[in-house]
């Protein structure tokens, strides 16, 4: 993909917009594509990131873009990279996923199934250097900062252009899920 190739990404009043091509911090992993097999899934990230950017164990914010809006922004350090992040999305019936990974994974595929283009981005948190002290001695260190504090800060970004947070961070926005993905999720869970 060249970085033409990129979409603008218009916040939904159209007032302002976000151009990803300019800002080098935000990476693009790939895109969300349906997956032609028997399993309940039905859906794949088709990876355009390099292999390193994919397993990187930094800390990470992403972003999932329908149509070149953003509609959910998370956050995860999970051991595995981006990769791993969306394992468990796309594996979202199988299992016991979460209310939330449950839904995702849903609202994701009735956005595949009515035409939508479905990208995925991702922002990686930097290490800093600190100094930590011991008893008698003290020592600079690489650490990384907590990735909840990114997250706030990216969505509070989104916050001051829409007034809320995006669509499907229900929680964020105090919203309940909505009724078919509870009903399919209570479904989910007693037929386990």
């Amino acid at each position: 993909m060249t970085i033409s190739e990129k979409p603008i990404l218009f916040i939904e009043n159209e007032k302002e917009f976000i151009n990803f091509e300019d800002d080098e911090n935000i990476i693009y992993i790939g895109d969300v594509i349906e997956k032609n097999t028997g399993a309940r899934a039905k859906w794949m990230i088709e990876y355009k990131c390099d292999k390193s950017i994919k397993k990187k164990e930094n800390g990470r914010i992403y972003l999932i873009v329908v149509d070149g809006f953003i509609y959910k922004i998370g956050s995860s350090e999970s051991k595995g990279g981006i990769k791993n992040t969306f394992s468990s999305y796309e594996g979202g019936l199988g299992g016991s996923p979460s209310l939330r990974t449950f839904g995702i994974h849903l609202l994701i595929q009735e956005e595949l199934d009515a035409g939508k283009k479905i990208q995925i981005y991702a922002l990686f948190i930097e290490p800093i250097i600190v100094t930590i002290r011991g008893l008698s001695s003290s020592s600079q260190v690489k650490t990384y900062p907590q990735i909840k504090e990114m997250e706030d800060l990216c969505r509070e970004d989104y916050k001051k252009y829409h007034g809320k947070y995006p669509r499907w961070n229900f929680q964020e926005n105090g919203d309940e899920w909505y009724e078919r993905i509870q009903l399919a999720y209570k479904e989910q869970v007693n037929n386990r």
